[in-house]
């Protein structure tokens, strides 16, 4: 089995240097680092890394508890951005899927004496989940006051979908919301509606729907949307799943999307591109928000003075689901 002690005789370095090198990468230098990891993984040293942490109550593992009770496209984005981040500063995250466990998790994570803790939610939400000012955390999507946070800028994202449609000649324009727990439905919606009377647009009742993130209720709301008397040139949907919903409603009436009608969701899923007619969508920037949450970390960790507060912009993806009236 090979030991610390054996990198050591082979780098002719103190077998303490191997050591800072696994347990404290922050106290040695970068050239010497990569030397010892080199060397590491071409004779196949394994390091374990929680009896290091136990043993020298340090520790380069970050912690991303999920608020998300299953794994989904949500954690993955943000624990991909997390760990970008932490590796290129000599660290490594775990993920833990806490749902309503939450603190049974950070309980763990603390008797662990990780480095540090980001809670991840999936929906916006203003409920204090960890409050210890023992290890150094963050939240992602929580508005917290005295927390460091990370947020995505839902006003910016609606607002660039509806300056596109209106900059693709759409003056009649319906919308499809999410469920009325959701803060990200509310803040969705109260930028569309601002937009429409910016732009001097109609609002109108009869185009505006509930719904509940899923696909098959977006159908049942499209449908009705389809059955007034005149029905919009574009629809604004609170989320890409629900667009699926839509193109069936609109195809089904023998209507083309894009065409007759333009759609323009939100969150950026992947199989928005493959769809016929690709969707235009606004991006949820999770794995943004995933990079910016580790930095935030990192500072606390190190004692570096960080804004508590970052707000973070997605983009508009301009794909077929729209075109010119």
């Amino acid at each position: 089995m090979i030991t610390i002690y054996d990198i050591a005789k082979e780098l002719k370095i103190s077998p303490s240097t191997v050591s800072r090198t696994f347990s404290n990468p922050g106290l040695v230098s970068e050239k010497t680092r990569s030397r010892v990891l080199k060397q590491a993984e071409e004779m196949g040293y394994q390091v374990n890394l929680v009896a290091s942490q136990l043993r020298n109550r340090t520790s380069n593992i970050i912690a991303l508890v999920s608020l998300q009770g299953t794994w989904s496209w949500f954690t993955d984005d943000v624990a991909n951005g997390v760990q970008d981040v932490a590796r290129e500063n000599g660290y490594e995250i775990v993920v833990l899927n806490a749902n309503k466990e939450h603190q049974e998790s950070i309980t763990i994570c603390e008797k662990m004496r990780f480095a540090g803790i980001i809670v991840a939610a999936t929906e916006l939400g203003r409920d204090t989940v960890y409050l210890n000012d023992v290890i150094p955390s963050v939240y992602v999507n929580r508005i917290i006051e005295d927390q460091y946070r990370i947020l995505p800028d839902d006003v910016h994202g609606v607002g660039q979908g509806m300056d596109y449609l209106r900059e693709m000649g759409h003056t009649r324009i319906g919308f499809i919301n999410g469920p009325e727990s959701s803060m990200h439905s509310e803040i969705r919606y109260d930028t569309f509606v601002k937009k429409m009377q910016e732009f001097q647009f109609p609002v109108k009742p009869d185009w505006i729907k509930r719904g509940d993130w899923l696909a098959e209720t977006a159908y049942g709301r499209m449908l009705e949307i389809l059955n007034c008397r005149e029905y919009p040139t574009a629809m604004l949907v609170a989320n890409d799943q629900m667009c699926m919903g839509v193109y069936r409603a609109v195809q089904e009436r023998g209507l083309q999307i894009g065409k007759d009608i333009s759609v323009i969701g939100y969150d950026n899923v992947d199989y928005g591109k493959w769809v016929a007619p690709a969707l235009t969508t606004i991006s949820f920037p999770l794995y943004e928000m995933g990079c910016q949450a580790c930095k935030m970390l990192l500072a606390q960790i190190k004692g570096i003075s960080h804004p508590k507060e970052v707000i973070v912009r997605g983009e508009l993806l301009k794909r077929d689901s729209v075109m010119k009236v």
